[in-house]
């Protein structure tokens, strides 16, 4: 896999300071204002010692000079899925940690899809003719 992410490490005094907080502010503005679609997205990783990391996209490039400016940005390579949070982005961005093309639905949606199925189902079942005999 190649290293096309990029990453940012904040120290605990960042995060006090209200840094994460200004780079999640940034980014929903981006998001606001352009849409940029579910390829775009920010992660974050918490660390034991209380730093965090925070995960851009590739497809963050374009929208995050401004954050790069104030903070030193790494390349690094697509973050594990255990332990990381979506910060920035749609709940389907969650497949590009997983390295497929695929969507990743909410789990609400899929209930109420579910639901709406076996209802369907059991409307169908009610509406049978009972053998007679």
């Amino acid at each position: 896999m190649a290293a096309d992410w990029s990453m940012i490490s904040l120290t605990p005094d960042e995060i006090a300071a209200g840094e994460l907080e200004n780079i999640r502010a940034d980014i929903a503005r981006c998001f606001l204002l352009r849409d940029p679609g579910p390829g775009m997205a920010v992660f974050t990783r918490r660390a034991k010692s209380g730093a965090c990391e925070v995960y851009f996209s590739p497809s963050c490039v374009a929208y995050t000079e401004f954050i790069f400016e104030r903070h030193h940005a790494e390349r690094a390579r697509t973050p594990p899925l255990l332990g990381t949070t979506l910060l920035v982005g749609y709940p389907a961005a969650v497949s590009c940690l997983l390295g497929k093309p695929r969507a990743v639905g909410s789990f609400r949606n899929m209930l109420r899809e579910s639901f709406e199925a076996e209802q369907a189902a059991a409307r169908a079942a009610f509406l049978r003719p009972k053998p007679a005999g």
